[in-house]
C-alpha cells in the first residue's frame, strides 16, 4: 500500500502506540494452546499477573475472545477454534495464572442435512 503524505506521523512520534494504550494490546504475547477430544474442545491460556476477576471470556461458536482487564494495561487473545463448539457450554478455570476453558463440540450451523 502507497502512502500518503497525509499519512506521515506530525506529531515526530511522540503519540506512537497510543491506541494499544487506550484500547489494550491484541495479547500477541499471551501462551494459548487449544487443545481438542472426542466432546470438547479446550483452550488453556497462560495469563500470569491476572485475577479471576479481571478475566471475561466470549465465543461465537468459531472463535474464543478472552480479555483480561489487568493494570497497566489490558489486553485480549483471540483463539479460532479448530471445530465448532456450543458457545453457551464454555467453563473455565483459573489457577495459578492458568486459564482453562472447556467448550462442548456442536455441529456446523451450515450443514442443514443435505447430501
Amino acid at each position: 500500500m502507497r502512502r500518503n503524505s497525509d499519512d506521515e506521523d506530525k506529531s515526530g512520534g511522540e503519540f506512537n502506540g497510543i491506541e494499544d494504550l487506550l484500547s489494550g494490546t491484541n495479547g500477541d504475547d499471551a501462551a494459548v494452546d487449544v487443545h481438542e477430544y472426542d466432546e470438547e474442545i479446550r483452550v488453556v491460556a497462560d495469563i500470569p499477573h491476572a485475577v479471576s476477576d479481571d478475566i471475561t471470556v466470549q465465543c461465537d461458536g468459531r472463535t474464543a475472545a478472552i480479555r483480561v482487564a489487568s493494570d497497566p494495561r489490558p489486553f485480549v487473545v483471540r483463539v479460532d477454534l479448530p471445530s465448532y463448539v456450543d458457545d453457551t457450554s464454555g467453563e473455565t478455570q483459573f489457577n495459578n495464572g492458568i486459564l482453562e476453558v472447556t467448550f462442548d463440540r456442536d455441529t456446523d450451523p451450515a450443514n442443514i442435512g443435505f447430501h
